[in-house]
């Protein structure tokens, strides 16, 4: 039996196929979400440095609504580009989970601190919505999979 030689290897090397690319509309997709992420933590950043929650609540309302936004926004691209790294041959239903899941982050943490303006919620309650709220992704991820 002989050894392949140099150029056979690299022949080899070559004809491989390359790991599967995120598409192109991803690509978009995450590339507009982290820009409006920036202006989402400029905007959060000047409404939280200008504004006194205790003074206007409205305001300290507008703040909260703009974190949780962000919050999302910032995710959203971590787990489409996290998903991608992870299972790299699975295409299905990756996008709609992963900017589900960037939702529910922000609506997690936009309503705390939201509950938090207004003088309501504890740490207790956020730890029950977070049950609550992956036991409805548990749900959906199952749904989305065709496994229920």
């Amino acid at each position: 039996m002989r050894l392949p030689t140099r150029m056979e290897r690299a022949s080899e090397v070559a004809e491989r196929e390359a790991p599967p690319r995120i598409p192109v509309t991803d690509q978009r997709l995450i590339r507009i979400t982290a820009v409006a992420a920036l202006a989402g933590v400029l905007l959060s950043a000047l409404l939280l440095t200008s504004i006194n929650p205790s003074e206007d609540p409205i305001v300290g309302l507008a703040a909260s609504l703009a974190f949780g936004c962000t919050l999302a926004l910032a995710t959203a691209p971590i787990l489409l580009v996290e998903s991608y790294r992870r299972n790299p041959g699975q295409w299905r239903g990756r996008r709609r989970r992963a900017l589900r899941r960037s939702f529910i982050v922000g609506a997690l943490a936009g309503g705390y601190s939201a509950f938090r303006v207004v003088g309501l919620g504890s740490p207790s309650g956020l730890l029950i919505a977070l049950l609550i709220a992956a036991a409805i992704e548990a749900a959906l991820t199952r749904a989305d999979d065709d496994a229920v």
